[in-house]
């Protein structure tokens, strides 16, 4: 009832604004018009003015055109031009019926160069028609930062709509590693927000600090994000995430050596919409998921989001066990002045969430030419930080072992870690049209970020390197660029790029090792800008070349200290480290670069287009954020550069789209988080490596009958990397780790998914969702011994959904429903065990 109310009031707005929904009708007017002249805009109004103009009724879905953009027409004679010039795209076309009036129904999928759509154009394309059910979807991206479909993109991307993020659990960045072959991730100690990320066997060396530079850039609705730290934002009501793979210098910029994964949110839209997710599963887990947007007015609209989630812990927490009491003995005498390890108990559910996040969106029309789109963040995180488990105590017979047994979900601690996380942003998007064929976007962001956390690496209650963190990161960015990217024989792309962070960071270290506990304060601010640009030029109806160069400047400075505290009397810093406290420096650090990228693209026909790139890339060098006690380690490393060479086939027919892809990188001057000379470790450069591989994916629609549809995804990755030289004063480490592959480099990753649905009755409607996902193994560091390599696994993941005629769903999931044991991190005798089988129902409203 409520649902029938709120399309009453719909229909009721959009008659007083001239207008008529479900569908929509532009109304007539009163003259004809010899030229028609219409400039960008809101596709909804540049229908109904183009309709005042001509005299026609042009009839539409809000569905249809909901967030489109129009392209300008301007003193055009003929209608039907007109409207073709109008709806260029968009993935609509326009039918004229025998009366004059005009009926808009999806487009063919476009093919060849010419079909390109307009910037302005929307993410996505609407649905195809119901008269063409054996067509696929079209599916716009916006990766080369303007709007095309996903064939033409010369570069292997991967792209999850909102809906089916939501279907596949993908609630931050780090859950998409077993959702999209050749990604991998690394934790430093646990959680989310302390991980690695890498892409085609590069990023797995990374430092988890917060000031380091990630080889994967995180990006949301354009904005970048500068820190790892980041990597456990809320993901929630999303338009889609696009995973683009393998460097991208020209238009991303530095620190992409390994890809881009860009997350864009939902937008007000031109019709009221929303709904509300209430779910709960295994392990107390409960989560909430809520939204609604629309226009306020003509000029302007607005979206709320929030999104929570509650519990989900599934490890048992044992206590000290028998490490309860334990004091350090110098001498053989024990030192009574130094606390004894304490036992906090035992503890269920461990590893629950406590997230609440929120989203508030405002979409101003300044102008027929100018729009505004604002957004607001913020998060607040009070879970649980991860625990590593240990091998059990008859294969780990240490003084650390606190009496293990072989069950992975059990750990014994001194300590259960909590972590504090609260993130808050703003960020500003402009679209400006200078001339019909001239687009100005100007995107801006600013973000602040703390974290406390802590935890004990070695996975048990003794203290050899126990630590706490307390962080602080602030950034603001500014991103500028024109373009005329219209698909005539020439378009372009000019832009610049600048990008202020700052991070201070301190790490308290409790270490019986040491004797002692000492701190180390940090500060870090860091510049960056970049001038860029890419020009397409379309020699012929069938052959594109594309050229894009890019000149970045940085430079950081970065103070600390490291202060022995020397609580009990008792320390063994300086004999430990070969340095006095306190010890302090004062470091800065610049660099430039220019970096470029050549494709040359053939589209063969309208169903199968070809691509060869030749690219550099750019990770800016910096300074290490873990301990550092010497002079050495406070210098700075530097850059890392990468060559690219890539290949792909793009094969679109009805209702199957293939794409095969190869890759080469060869890395010079390479970063990474490895052993020094002192024995801690440190980020510093290591050498040369290279990666290669293939990636395919294939989506097709098996089957189309009355009233029933089968569909495949299938994404599969081989890769094979290798470090060719190694740089270090262990002469052992260098032999040990030259011919090794990268960490973080997976061999084989797959993804197959099997969609059915079936109407049946009255509305009703079923979905099934069976998904198997496969990730090779891979070791998790430098100098990767056989107990710091993680064996491959494979997980089984369902839904059920059963969709009632006034949109409510309720749905089932299951999650590693074979409740396969696996471990994606293994450090030594400590790893990092995996969610076991979960299971789940919710309920599902739109309006």
């Amino acid at each position: 009832m409520f649902a029938r109310m709120l399309n009453h009031c719909l229909l009721a707005g959009t008659i007083l604004s001239g207008s008529l929904s479900l569908p929509a009708m532009a109304q007539v007017g009163q003259g004809v018009q010899p030229g028609y002249s219409v400039p960008a805009q809101d596709l909804s109004a540049a229908l109904m003015a183009l309709a005042r103009q001509s005299g026609r009724n042009v009839l539409f879905t809000p569905e249809m055109v909901q967030g489109r953009r129009s392209v300008a027409i301007d003193k055009v004679a003929d209608f039907t031009t007109a409207i073709d010039i109008m709806l260029a795209g968009s993935g609509l076309r326009a039918v004229v019926e025998a009366d004059g009036s005009v009926t808009l129904t999806a487009a063919p999928a476009p093919a060849a160069p010419k079909a390109k759509p307009h910037p302005a154009a929307a993410p996505h394309a609407a649905a195809p028609a119901a008269a063409e059910p054996l067509v696929l979807e079209e599916i716009l991206v916006t990766a080369q930062k303007r709007a095309e479909p996903i064939e033409f993109v010369p570069a292997a991307l991967a792209v999850m709509d909102g809906e089916e993020v939501a279907k596949r659990g993908v609630t931050d960045f780090t859950r998409l590693v077993d959702e999209v072959p050749g990604l991998s991730i690394n934790y430093a100690f646990g959680g989310a927000n302390y991980g690695l990320l890498s892409i085609r066997g590069i990023g797995g060396a990374d430092d988890y600090k917060p000031n380091g530079n990630p080889s994967v850039a995180l990006h949301v609705d354009g904005i970048y994000q500068t820190s790892n730290a980041y990597l456990g934002t809320p993901l929630f009501d999303l338009e889609r995430i696009e995973v683009l793979k393998g460097p991208q210098g020209t238009l991303y910029g530095r620190n992409t050596t390994a890809g881009v994964i860009n997350a864009i949110t939902k937008g007000p839209g031109d019709r009221l919409e929303g709904y509300v997710d209430l779910k709960a599963g295994s392990h107390d887990y409960t989560g909430f998921e809520a939204a609604v947007g629309g226009p306020v007015s003509d000029k302007v609209g607005i979206r709320l989001a929030v999104f929570g989630e509650q519990g989900g812990g599934f490890m048992e927490g044992m206590g000290a066990g028998r490490l309860a009491g334990y004091r350090p003995s110098v001498g053989g005498k024990v030192q009574t002045q130094v606390p004894a390890i304490s036992d906090p108990g035992t503890r269920d559910g461990f590893g629950d969430k406590d997230l609440f996040a929120a989203r508030g969106t405002i979409a101003l029309q300044l102008a027929e030419e100018t729009s505004l789109t604002i957004k607001a963040f913020g998060s607040r995180d009070r879970g649980d930080t991860r625990q590593y488990d240990r091998l059990a105590l008859a294969q780990d017979n240490t003084q650390m072992n606190a009496g293990e047994d072989a069950d992975p979900y059990r750990f014994y601690t001194a300590q259960y870690y909590r972590h504090h996380i609260d993130m808050k942003g703003l960020s500003g998007t402009m679209e400006h049209r200078l001339a019909d064929n001239l687009n100005l976007t100007v995107l801006a962001g600013w973000q602040d970020s703390t974290r406390k956390g802590g935890g004990n690496g070695d996975g048990t209650p003794y203290p050899g390197y126990q630590f706490e963190f307390d962080d602080r990161l602030s950034q603001v960015s500014f991103e500028a660029r024109i373009s005329d990217d219209r698909g005539g024989t020439f378009d372009w792309l000019l832009g610049a790029f600048y990008v202020s962070d700052d991070v201070d960071f301190d790490s308290l270290w409790t270490s019986f090792t040491v004797l002692s506990v000492y701190q180390s304060p940090y500060s870090q601010t860091r510049d960056s800008m970049a001038l860029f640009g890419q020009g397409d030029w379309n020699i012929s109806d069938s052959l594109r070349l594309s050229l894009g160069l890019r000149y970045t400047r940085d430079n950081a400075d970065f103070q600390g200290s490291n202060i022995d505290l020397n609580p009990w009397g008792i320390s063994t810093f300086a004999k430990s480290f070969g340095t006095t406290s306190p010890f302090r420096w004062d470091r800065a650090f610049d660099d430039d670069n220019l970096s470029g990228r050549v494709t040359l693209q053939w589209f063969a026909n309208e169903e199968l287009n070809l691509f060869a790139s030749y690219g550099t890339g750019y990770r800016g060098g910096g300074f290490d954020g873990t301990s550092i006690f010497t002079y050495e380690e406070t210098l700075p490393f530097k850059s890392e550069t990468v060559q690219s060479v890539e290949g792909g086939v793009r094969w679109t027919r009805d209702r199957i789209r293939v794409s095969l892809d190869g890759f080469g990188y060869w890395f010079k001057d390479l970063q990474a988080t490895t052993r020094l000379a002192n024995d801690t470790n440190g980020r510093t450069n290591v050498g040369r490596a290279w990666s290669r591989g293939v990636e395919a994916s294939v989506q097709a629609g098996l089957l189309r009958l009355d009233g029933q549809s089968l569909d495949l995804k299938a994404s599969a990755a081989y890769l094979d990397t290798k470090i060719t030289q190694f740089t270090s004063k262990r002469i052992a480490d260098v032999l040990a780790t030259v011919g090794d592959p990268l960490p973080g480099a997976p061999d084989i990753t797959a993804n197959v998914a099997l969609i059915h649905n079936l109407d049946l009755f009255d509305g009703w409607v079923l979905g099934s969702r069976i998904d198997l996902s496969h990730h090779g193994k891979e070791s998790n560091r430098l100098n990767a011994l056989p107990n710091n390599t993680a064996k491959a696994y494979t997980l089984l993941n369902a839904r059920l959904d059963l969709t009632a005629p006034g949109d409510w769903t309720v749905y089932l999931y299951g999650r590693n429903i074979t409740d396969k044991v696996y471990f994606p991190e293994l450090n030594g005798a400590a790893r990092l065990v995996g969610e076991p089988a979960t299971y789940g129902a919710g309920l599902r409203y739109r309006f």
